[in-house]
């Protein structure tokens, strides 16, 4: 009797024991199935990757400019063009105009006041403060250097006449130049936006705009002003105002300085219509080439494509034949 009572008993410790140990064994049994799953994840997650990578574009390849125009100066030959009488949005290539009207009308140690409604210019800007006094000299280099926008504002205001009278002058300036395409709208290169209805159809801004040759005449003349090309070639400068002496610090906007070419003067311009634009000199050996692009997504990438074929060209012009009925005007297409 005693022998029968002992076997139930054995097999209900046993039960208890498999009770007790049930949840520690389906717990062990999903960390392994979530252990299994893990190297999916990952490769997901890398292939992902992956299909990124393949989605880059490739870099673009040529000038990839709206507009091109390239001019040796020695001989006035024109090596290179793309759409160069197409009038374009110029941005702050427009400085060049504004440098020349000032320089025109005040001498380089006028103290000029900074007016009241400077805060409300957009970028780029130094970051003058109303009521700051600087010299004509300390707002040209916030001007060329900077592309300062509360630099052009100030000074269009301290003009004789004040600043719709500035804005004149620069269009008659460039009229007299013989640009017939240029205008100007304000005195920075920023778009003028215009107060308009629904009834109304004047577009919502108006952009100084010019054409990639008139720019090219534009930046022939501000880069014979001794002036001017001292100040564009600087990569950065410190303006001071003349009474509390306060600084405002500017760096060139000219990435081509850092490069190893003979520039001799630049400027750069950049507003969402008219994309990137830049006009320089250089004088590669007895050379002088004066390029110009309008509207391109890397103006400095352009620039330093223009140079280079503008180099291979002018050299195919040196051994070419000269005699009568031979000379050649070398006018490659910017593709």
């Amino acid at each position: 009797m005693r022998t029968r009572h002992r076997i139930p008993l054995g097999l209900v410790s046993i039960l208890i024991c498999l009770l007790l140990a049930a949840p520690a064994l389906a717990q062990g049994r999903g960390e392994k199935s979530r252990s299994k799953h893990k190297p999916t994840a990952t490769k997901k997650v890398v292939k992902k990757q992956v299909d990124k990578k393949k989605k880059i574009k490739p870099a673009a390849k040529g000038i990839q400019a709206k507009a091109v125009y390239c001019v040796n100066l020695r001989g006035n030959r024109t090596l290179l063009e793309r759409n160069p009488d197409k009038p374009l949005p110029v941005a702050s290539l427009t400085k060049l105009v504004t440098a020349l009207v000032t320089l025109d009308a005040m001498p380089l140690d006028q103290r000029i006041t900074v007016p009241d409604h400077i805060k409300k210019i957009p970028k780029t800007v130094v970051g003058l403060k109303p009521g700051d006094i600087l010299t004509v000299r300390d707002l040209l280099h916030g001007l060329l250097i900077g592309s300062a926008n509360d630099c052009a504002e100030t000074l269009a205001c301290a003009y004789p006449g004040g600043r719709k009278s500035f804005i004149s002058t620069m269009n008659k300036k460039v009229r007299n130049m013989g640009m017939h395409h240029t205008r100007f709208y304000t005195p920075s290169g920023l778009d003028r936006k215009n107060e308009t209805s629904d009834e109304d159809k004047k577009p919502d801004v108006d952009s100084n705009t010019s054409t990639a040759r008139e720019i090219a005449g534009i930046a022939k003349d501000a880069f014979s002003n001794d002036t001017i090309r001292s100040i564009c070639l600087k990569k950065s400068h410190i303006l001071s105002t003349c009474e509390d002496k306060k600084e405002y610090a500017v760096r060139t906007t000219n990435k081509l300085l850092r490069d190893n070419l003979p520039l001799i003067g630049g400027k750069t311009g950049y507003t969402s219509r008219a994309g990137h634009c830049l006009a320089t000199e250089f004088t590669p050996g007895r050379n002088i080439f004066l390029i110009v692009v309008l509207g391109s997504p890397d103006h400095f990438r352009d620039t330093r494509l223009v140079y280079h074929k503008a180099l291979k060209e002018a050299t195919k012009i040196r051994i070419s034949p000269s005699g009568p009925g031979q000379q050649r005007m070398a006018r490659e297409s910017a593709e």
